[in-house]
């Protein structure tokens, strides 16, 4: 992989920075100091050794709390050293970091990643290695999105950088770590300062693990493959949903497969129940977590007290939950789940002054003849409960037409034959339980206007960065500043020049971006990825 791109983007970021010196006319030592310490992680992490210690040697004479201003035109030494390590013309070492053929398809789409940090240039190489191990990447370039992503995306591992330009990274802590914890996310603080009291500081406030900037690829692809293997064992060994005090995923697996063997060979019927909390997500982005917590608890206590002896409850993922009721036809496990909706529907919950109430859907279906058949039915029952108005159970019919989850993964490029490939291409996505459709717009008006929004399927929206009527970053900032459409995911596609258009997406609330050229194949890839993750219910 060659790390070239990456240095002559950061060459480019740093004369910008020169050039805004030259503006202002001076800095203080302390800007100076942090502008040095970020260059020196970057610069060693993508293939600039030298220059991360030349800049190591300057910050041994700097203070990071000096506010005295130092003019700019005493700096042109400084500028010139390092404009020299970025010469191609000049001998200076510059070591190749090479992905050993063993690490490539490493991690699978279970290794979901998710960096914090506004460097772009560091958390674009990043991604792009990571990317090539098998793993899942989403970057946040600020804080506040990055605390967004980590309760809607559920990543197994989080990297957080001390210095966000909004918050800092001990404060995004303060904020997920509690939840990373339970839900066994690695979770990692990464620094330029490595010193004893910031790393103190990260164990203190609930970061798993501290990475030194710059990286070391060869220390830090083992770091990833040791905290993989260490979640996949705590996963296993664990049963119970510690939020919630049902039994969580791992356990319904064994749970739904043991009943399946026992009822193929005594005939003992049984049925599983799928229920998801309505507009939990509104419940989140109005209230706060804290109180979306409080629900899911609540809810984990009544239907631990009203379920039979015999009967099993589970968290199955986020918020939805599953029943296994023994003895029982889907027909009558309703009695016991509108005795549950009855005594739910009457709490009131509150978050500061403002008070809220939540129902919930729910889809049952007997076991037949396989495991995957009864729990897809299950969830068609569920997905038509929601569909017909929420808060009501619905059991499934197999006389009826299958009732599939809707996707739509939206095209806006105004070039026709990009549209052409990629509709073609996603076309060949197939799914048992998905219905997966294919929209394309040549601008970005006509997709902003179009009627192509329903608040219970989910949305993929590949967006052309540059567009002549209205630019994508422009669409991209529209369609955030809706937030009732949390069901709605953008991927932005931008030329490989264009560092600031992926800074600017990013910070206006991108979830992903896909650089040109590519190969369809690519593509289809990532929206794959991008689909699991918006349909997988584990935690």
């Amino acid at each position: 992989m060659s790390q070239k791109k990456y240095q002559d983007m950061l060459a480019q970021r740093t004369e910008k920075i020169f050039k805004e010196w030259e503006i202002r006319g001076s800095l203080t030592e302390r800007e100076l100091y942090y502008f040095l310490h970020k260059l020196k992680g970057t610069s060693g992490t993508i293939g600039l050794h030298q220059l991360s210690l030349f800049c190591a040697s300057q910050l041994e004479i700097l203070s990071s709390s000096n506010d005295q201003k130092i003019p700019v035109s005493s700096l042109e030494n400084l500028k010139n050293r390092i404009r020299l390590y970025f010469d191609d013309s000049v001998a200076v070492k510059k070591e190749e970091f090479q992905l050993p053929d063993r690490y490539v398809n490493r991690l699978d789409q279970e290794t979901f990643i998710l960096i914090i940090d506004d460097d772009l240039e560091f958390v674009s190489y990043l991604k792009e290695l990571l990317e090539k191990l098998g793993a899942q990447v989403i970057i946040s370039l600020n804080g506040k999105r990055g605390i967004e992503q980590f309760y809607s995306m559920r990543p197994s591992i989080v990297i957080v950088d001390s210095k966000l330009p909004d918050m800092s990274g001990f404060e995004v802590l303060d904020q997920i770590a509690e939840t990373a914890r339970q839900k066994n996310t690695t979770l990692a603080i990464s620094s330029e300062q490595a010193t004893k009291e910031i790393q103190i500081e990260s164990y203190r406030r609930g970061a798993m693990d501290f990475i030194a900037k710059p990286f070391d690829m060869d220390i830090f692809f083992p770091y990833l493959f040791n905290r993989q293997q260490r979640q996949q064992a705590i996963s296993s060994s664990i049963i119970t949903d510690s939020l919630t005090g049902v039994g969580n995923r791992r356990y319904f697996d064994e749970v739904i497969n043991n009943l399946a063997k026992n009822s193929d060979r005594t005939g003992i019927v049984f049925s599983l129940v799928m229920v998801d909390l309505d507009h939990f997500k509104q419940v989140n982005d109005l209230y706060g977590h804290p109180a979306g917590d409080e629900v899911l608890r609540k809810f984990g206590e009544i239907i631990k007290e009203e379920k039979r002896d015999g009967d099993y409850v589970f968290r199955y993922g986020g918020e939805e939950f599953a029943f296994l009721f023994v003895n029982l036809q889907a027909e009558e496990t309703v009695n016991i789940v509108e005795r549950i909706r009855k005594k739910f529907n009457k709490l009131t919950f509150s978050s500061g002054e403002k008070e809220f109430k939540v129902t919930f859907s729910a889809g049952s279906a007997v076991y037949q003849d396989h495991v995957d058949a009864v729990i897809s039915a299950a969830d068609q029952a569920l997905y038509e409960a929601k569909r017909t108005g929420r808060n009501r159970t619905v059991v499934y019919d197999q006389r009826k037409l299958v009732v599939k989850r809707k996707l739509m993964v939206i095209i806006v490029d105004d070039d026709s034959f990009i549209r052409q490939i990629l509709q073609q291409t996603l076309l060949e996505l197939k799914s048992p339980d998905i219905e997966i459709t294919v929209k394309t717009y040549s601008d970005g008006p006509a997709f902003l206007e179009d009627d192509w929004y329903t608040p219970d399927d989910y949305f993929i929206v590949l967006l052309d960065g540059v567009m002549p009527k209205m630019d994508g970053l422009e669409v991209l900032s529209r369609l955030k500043s809706d937030h009732a459409k949390t069901n709605v995911t953008v991927s932005m596609m931008t030329a490989r020049k264009s560092a600031n258009d992926i800074k600017a997406a990013l910070w206006l609330g991108a979830d992903d971006y896909i650089i040109k050229p590519f190969q369809p194949s690519e593509v289809l890839g990532r929206i794959d990825k991008l689909a699991n993750r918006l349909f997988d219910k584990r935690e």
